[in-house]
């Protein structure tokens, strides 16, 4: 009877070594890009819990830089308390239709995408654009019916609000690109 182990004394062949070391480094870079996602939200979240209630799924933070998006079962918008008045309905409507559009859940899928393929440059070049786009897409439905003199009004609430402020690239809720 012959069997598929090897025999005591024999050497293991170098590409079952090499795939299985290999296997083990992209399952340690996949845990790693969830544990950072899992750590960032939680951060975030326990940075905002002190958030004020202003609105109907809208709260305001001294510990919030720029407007943003947290959640995608039930996404709530966070906005900074020196938020200029003028500037709230644009910033709103800009963060309201990122809910509408679903741009949280879309930019998880495209996390978790990142996750399993980190190893991937073009991967990464790609969620990047990816994040980019769902910026621009944002921006075009909010100012899609808006008269020459809001979109002027909206870019210049949207540049207030991001200027002075480095966003992170990578992360996996929705959150400012501006």
């Amino acid at each position: 009877t012959q069997t598929m182990a090897p025999a005591p004394g024999d050497s293991a062949n170098p590409a079952q070594l090499l795939s299985a070391a290999l296997a083990w480094v992209w399952a340690a870079g996949m845990a790693a890009m969830l544990l950072y996602a899992l750590g960032s939200t939680l951060l975030l979240r326990r940075r905002v819990a002190t958030a004020t209630r202003c609105a109907p799924g809208v709260k305001q933070s001294e510990a919030v830089a720029t407007p943003f998006v947290l959640g995608v079962i039930r996404p709530t918008i966070y906005l900074p308390y020196r938020l200029e008045e003028a500037d709230l309905p644009h910033v709103l409507a800009h963060e309201r239709a990122h809910i509408r559009r679903r741009d949280g859940a879309w930019k998880l899928l495209g996390f978790l995408l990142l996750s399993v393929y980190w190893f991937h440059p073009l991967l990464w070049a790609a969620y990047l654009l990816f994040c980019r786009d769902i910026e621009a897409a944002c921006d075009e439905a909010v100012i899609r019916d808006l008269p020459e003199a809001e979109r002027r009004a909206y870019a210049a609430a949207l540049l207030r609000c991001s200027t002075g402020h480095a966003a992170r690239a990578v992360k996996p809720r929705s959150a400012p690109e501006r």
